[in-house]
């Protein structure tokens, strides 16, 4: 798995602007400006900025699904649909440039150690490492939900 550092960073935003806004997904119905602000909006909560969701988690997904899936070894569902209470508004939308400066903003903050994470709505307490683990996990979902 690869490592959510500065050269990860730039080369998220250097696939994502391979991508015309008007790309279809290979799934799912996002459009590519939502699903670089569904990216950013999970940037921003793991850097916890916004209401925090409560916790819909449980045993399972706290130590078996979280686990296996922060190492890579459990792939997100394509078209996995999320309980409405951690939902993303649908009006979230952004740009690489706005994404590459909060991604710039969450790396110096965990270099800093000045992060401090809301914990994972199902997944608990993962802390920094584990946010970016998902991170890694979850942007390569949406990159190859648009085939770059």
């Amino acid at each position: 798995m690869r490592i959510f550092d500065h050269d990860y960073a730039n080369d998220v935003i250097t696939r994502l602007n391979r991508i015309k806004p008007d790309t279809k997904p290979q799934w799912g119905t996002m459009t590519p400006p939502r699903m670089i602000g569904h990216l950013a909006f999970w940037v921003k909560y793991s850097m916890g900025k916004g209401d925090e969701f409560p916790f819909a988690g449980n045993w399972v997904t706290t130590r078996i699904v979280g686990p296996i899936t922060l190492t890579g070894w459990l792939p997100v569902p394509r078209n996995l649909k999320l309980e409405r209470k951690v939902a993303v508004p649908d009006s979230t939308h952004a740009d690489t440039e706005t994404l590459h400066a909060l991604l710039e903003t969450y790396l110096e903050l965990v270099q800093s150690g000045e992060l401090t994470p809301y914990r994972h709505p199902f997944f608990g307490d993962i802390g920094v490492d584990g946010w970016a683990r998902m991170h890694v996990v979850h942007f390569e979902h949406h990159l190859k939900q648009f085939g770059v």
